[in-house]
């Protein structure tokens, strides 16, 4: 830590957006940016500038809701499928009764497809975290975190 920052402090970089909120700089290293925002409990992480949040990425996030919606019977079967694989109770008909989001991360959109990723929380043991890899309207990878 240099001398002024250790005197002054480090300068967060926050930009709001009306619909969404504050996103805050969060990580800035080698032009990898990474902006985050927490406003109403879901995380959601962006890539941008130094200066500020990509707004393809600002605006494919505000219409989340409709990506995840028209992704629904593929989430559900994911896990369904995930879950016979791992021997464990298929309890829910679905995704949605078992786990909530808990957070979003856009990697990239390039030609208009989304590269991104949505971290479930599960509301029932083992408690754990599931993290749906996407790709335009394709689910590619799908890993856990216990």
């Amino acid at each position: 830590m240099g001398l002024l920052t250790s005197l002054f402090g480090k300068k967060t970089k926050v930009i709001v957006d009306t619909v969404l909120g504050p996103f805050t700089l969060t990580y800035s290293k080698r032009d990898k940016n990474i902006w985050v925002n927490n406003n109403d409990g879901l995380v959601r992480s962006i890539r941008g500038t130094n200066d500020a949040p990509d707004e393809l990425q600002i605006t494919f996030i505000k219409n989340v809701d409709a990506e995840i919606e028209k992704l629904n019977d593929i989430i559900t079967k994911r896990f369904i499928r995930e879950f016979k694989e791992a021997d464990l109770p298929v309890n829910f008909k679905n995704w949605n009764e078992r786990f909530k989001i808990g957070a979003i991360d856009v990697m990239l959109i390039f030609e208009g497809k989304a590269y991104w990723n949505i971290t479930f929380e599960d509301m029932q043991e083992p408690y754990a975290h599931f993290t749906l890899y996407i790709e335009g309207n394709k689910t590619t990878d799908f890993s856990i975190d216990t």
